[in-house]
């Protein structure tokens, strides 16, 4: 039986999806992250490696049956960086199994964006929201175009990102204890979730050099949490958050007249599991003059991989 593997690297984990030739899931897999943002380039590399060798062994996967690989890696965006991925897969001795460097065998690496338009839409033209530990926006057009707002990291810019809710929910505990905010559930949950006593435990555990972007990340869900039981801080946390993104859709989307209009798909675990930023960003949307219908993505992001791949499969045979 011949197969194809999607990837779906994240700064949190990384997902595998193995789909027969007529796209029929076989298997799923997941590992730990590989965005080299958030787990440096080497350990990205690890990750994925491990993963793909999780496959070989646990599986009973043919890698001679193997027709293609598909992957979107966050935070691997150029062609330069994908290159450059792929070149250091290609070298790993671990994976000599798989015989990644024989003749014929496509390896797409994308942009994590781009197969989780595919995935959505099931074409590779439109627009993508993604809200999870990142967040960003891409637009494509049918001519090959594209265009992007947001998503330039934690540094210089992640708006809508779990990993901006999470810093914030850790700044509203310390505001609140400072006294310039009121009392608010978030305190609770971060003291519970660690058994702390005091706030002030999260000094020495923050800056601890074990923590990354994606552990800050981690607290979007405790600020889910607080925003569904009522709590007035997490709730304008989520709803500022939601309301970012949504600003960075309609600034990409203006910059092209045909995108403006195209469909638009939103997809990542904060739409999934946050009813209240899901709304806040539809409405926004909805009251702007860019009228479009909004997808919410059904199938994982690891699917698109795998359809991109069968897609390249495809041209070929024509």
């Amino acid at each position: 039986m011949e197969y194809v593997i999607g990837i779906d690297g994240g700064g949190t984990k990384t997902t595998a999806i193995v789909l027969d030739s007529a796209g029929r899931p076989i298997l799923e897999r997941e590992g730990a992250a590989t965005n080299p943002h958030a787990v440096t380039f080497a350990g990205a590399i690890d990750h994925l490696v491990q993963l793909l060798q999780e496959l070989y062994f646990e599986s009973g996967l043919i890698p001679s049956r193997c027709t293609g690989i598909g992957m979107g890696i966050a935070g691997v965006s150029t062609s330069e960086e994908q290159q450059l991925f792929l070149d250091a897969l290609l070298q790993d001795e671990r994976l000599h199994l798989w015989d990644l460097n024989r003749s014929g065998l496509p390896i797409l690496i994308r942009n994590d964006a781009e197969i989780a338009l595919m995935a959505a839409l099931a074409q590779e033209t439109g627009t993508i929201v993604i809200a999870g530990t990142g967040a960003i926006v891409l637009g494509i057009t049918p001519n090959g175009e594209r265009f992007r707002a947001g998503g330039w990291g934690h540094i210089l810019g992640d708006q809508g990102s779990g990993y901006e809710i999470g810093l914030q929910t850790l700044q509203a505990v310390m505001l609140s204890h400072d006294g310039v905010l009121p009392p608010t559930l978030l305190t609770d949950h971060v003291l519970d979730k660690h058994q702390f006593d005091s706030p002030e435990q999260l000094r020495t555990y923050i800056y601890g050099p074990a923590i990354r972007k994606q552990h800050i990340a981690q607290y979007a869900e405790l600020c889910i949490d607080a925003a569904n039981q009522g709590d007035e801080a997490a709730q304008r946390i989520i709803q500022g958050a939601a309301t970012d993104l949504a600003q960075l859709a309609l600034a990409m989307r203006s910059k092209n007249s045909w995108l403006s209009q195209a469909p638009l798909a939103i997809t990542g675990s904060i739409f999934k599991h946050s009813d209240l930023y899901l709304d806040t960003f539809t409405q926004y949307l909805k009251r702007s003059d860019q009228a479009s219908i909004i997808v919410l993505a059904e199938k994982p992001p690891a699917w698109g991989a795998a359809m991109l791949v069968q897609k390249h499969l495809l041209k070929d045979k024509m």
